[in-house]
């Protein structure tokens, strides 16, 4: 499979292009956090563009105290219709200190659904 929407997804929210990265989003796509009350908060394509400039705030701060996320190549299932994503948020000196899944649901090009399984 070649570059896809969760790539792109990526690679905006890295240079911080919010607009670009929430654009991925199909106009009925949610992101489901992992926290929250009950299963999770779950977040709707208007709310989310919100979320991106929280998350990006919270990357410089978690950078500013020597640590970074990083996030492994999508492995895609189901007929590229879903596709999975290991993260981990790492001192400096490598040490893991939180690590989980993004399950993301994709149609007709943009992401319906990210789906965070976090393990702390």
């Amino acid at each position: 499979m070649g570059k896809s929407v969760v790539h792109d997804f990526f690679e905006l929210g890295a240079k911080e292009d919010i607009d670009g990265a929430w654009d991925c989003f199909a106009d009925d796509g949610v992101w489901i956090a992992a926290e929250g009350t009950g299963p999770g908060t779950t977040y709707t394509k208007p709310e989310i563009r919100d979320l991106l400039v929280k998350m990006n705030d919270l990357g410089k701060e978690v950078r500013a105290q020597g640590m970074d996320g990083r996030f492994e190549e999508p492995v895609f299932l189901v007929n590229d219709t879903q596709a999975v994503v290991e993260w981990s948020l790492r001192k400096d000196d490598g040490t893991v200190i939180d690590r989980g899944i993004d399950l993301f649901t994709l149609r007709d090009g943009k992401i319906t659904c990210k789906d965070v399984f976090r393990k702390a």
